[in-house]
């Protein structure tokens, strides 16, 4: 998926060829008015004073209930509606796969699904709230089979609807998270329109399985990975979807990440899956850095190029090693919260602490996102203009958009390096401010409170100047 964006990206990047420096997120070169380190160092303490005003000025603890301004409640009409733009968006993608051109740069499909979709929704979701509730395909479908075989045998069972064992939590949804990085970041016939058809096709069969066996609403929530994925994101959102029954009824205003302040910790799959999100998307960035060129290079025959199965085999690793090795840090970092805390009323384990304290580094997978993809996005993205009109590749202009030239100067080097910074940046400020309101929520004494938030500010640090520091190298392809 990476090449083809990138592949969109081109004419940017020759319009761009001229500076010196990297600015990794938008794959050009860019001259760095000052040095790499002198950057790394002023974000790192960026953070640092966060953590300072923060433990300084925060008094309120996280749990209490959030205030909400209501303002819109959609009738059944527009939801109905709604959902049938999705699933006509739906059916059109896969007939673009499976009748259109395989050539992904005449075909609607690789565009929309790796660009618009999965780049441009996440956007969305942490933004405008839990969209994809409302706009889930695979749910508006079921539904509709669920409302027409209950009036054609309304004494009927609707599927065996077996009990999901409380462990089970949204482990399959982790799995399935996995794979679809996988899918993204490995395999290299991803943009291939057929291929996409047919594994959107291979998803849909296993999601309405799950549905008809554990019921709609438990799979929607275990088992359903976009479903959990964008509802993730939702928690950061200043929009907040109420639904009932599976449908989104309303919404409602209320302070940004306030889905994130539940004083509650969390199941081990649900801090399993933050940490995934987290470890893939640093490791999509990491893996086009000469660090990791030289390294698959050391491991290479002398004198030979890296060879697709090694490729292959190494980032494959790496996508199961990374998420990993991302736990065994913050569990140290939890451990050595916890004995700070020993002292408090109420002591917690490492485990407790971690459950309690991963949620509130989704602000910073969301910042990565956003300075490893908006470039992409807004460059790459504008291929679906044309594509809208000749979804196939067939020679269509439905609309009048098929001559739509891709506007290459929308973004410059410059601005991709700038809102790398600022997103990385404020994304651990974030995640600071929600720990110490869960800190302070959790235990008895805000001097403890204080305390156990020194080992996480010590890794929000050394993340920040890890996740610039990849940002700012050039890319390097190891596979041609």
């Amino acid at each position: 998926m990476s090449r083809f964006i990138r592949a969109s990206c081109g004419a940017a990047a020759l319009a761009l060829l001229s500076a010196k420096a990297s600015a990794h997120a938008f794959g050009v070169r860019y001259d760095l008015p000052l040095p790499l380190a002198l950057w790394l160092t002023a974000a790192g303490l960026a953070v640092a004073l966060s953590f300072l005003v923060f433990a300084l000025t925060l008094r309120r603890g996280g749990g209490a209930p959030t205030p909400r301004l209501a303002l819109l409640r959609l009738h059944p009409l527009a939801l109905e509606a709604l959902h049938a733009m999705s699933v006509c968006v739906f059916f059109v993608v896969i007939a673009a796969g499976l009748f259109g051109t395989q050539d992904p740069f005449r075909n609607l499909a690789p565009a929309f699904v790796w660009i618009v979709w999965w780049i441009g929704f996440t956007y969305l979701s942490a933004a405008a709230g839990d969209l994809w509730a409302v706009l889930n395909p695979w749910q508006a479908l079921y539904r509709w089979a669920e409302a027409i075989v209950r009036k054609m045998r309304p004494a009927a069972r609707r599927g065996p609807h077996w009990n999901l064992p409380a462990g089970v939590g949204i482990w399959p949804a982790t799995m399935l998270l996995v794979a679809f990085g996988w899918s993204e970041i490995v395999w290299d016939g991803n943009a291939v329109p057929a291929n996409i058809a047919w594994l959107a096709l291979a998803y849909s069969l296993l999601t309405w399985a799950g549905m008809f066996l554990f019921g709609r609403e438990a799979w929607l929530r275990s088992g359903e990975v976009f479903a959990v994925y964008f509802g993730m994101l939702a928690r950061l959102a200043p929009l907040e979807v109420q639904q009932r029954n599976g449908t989104a009824c309303a919404w409602n205003l209320r302070p940004p990440a306030a889905g994130l302040l539940d004083a509650r910790p969390a199941s081990a799959s649900a801090a399993a899956f933050v940490i995934v999100m987290l470890a893939t998307v640093t490791f999509d960035g990491l893996r086009e850095t000469p660090l990791w060129a030289g390294w698959l290079a050391q491991l290479s025959p002398p004198g030979e190029p890296v060879s697709d199965l090694l490729w292959s085999a190494s980032a494959t690793a790496a996508l199961l090693l990374g998420p990993c090795i991302f736990a065994l840090v913050i569990l140290g970092a939890s451990a050595s919260m916890a004995w700070l805390a020993r002292g408090d009323a109420r002591p917690a384990s490492a485990g407790e602490l971690a459950r309690l304290f991963v949620p509130t580094l989704l602000p910073i997978a969301f910042a990565y996102h956003v300075a490893h993809y908006l470039s992409y996005l807004l460059v790459a993205g504008q291929v679906v203009i044309p594509l809208a009109s000749d979804p196939l590749g067939l020679g269509w202009d439905l609309f009048g958009t098929a001559r739509y030239k891709i506007a290459v100067d929308v973004v410059g080097a410059r601005f991709a390096w700038t809102a790398s910074v600022v997103a990385i940046v404020l994304g651990h400020v974030l995640a600071m401010y929600l720990a110490h309101r869960l800190a302070l929520a959790r235990f008895s004494a805000r001097r403890t409170a204080r305390a156990s938030q020194v080992p996480l500010a010590a890794l929000m640090v050394a993340y920040t100047m890890l996740s610039l520091w990849i940002l700012a190298q050039p890319i390097v392809e190891t596979v041609e």
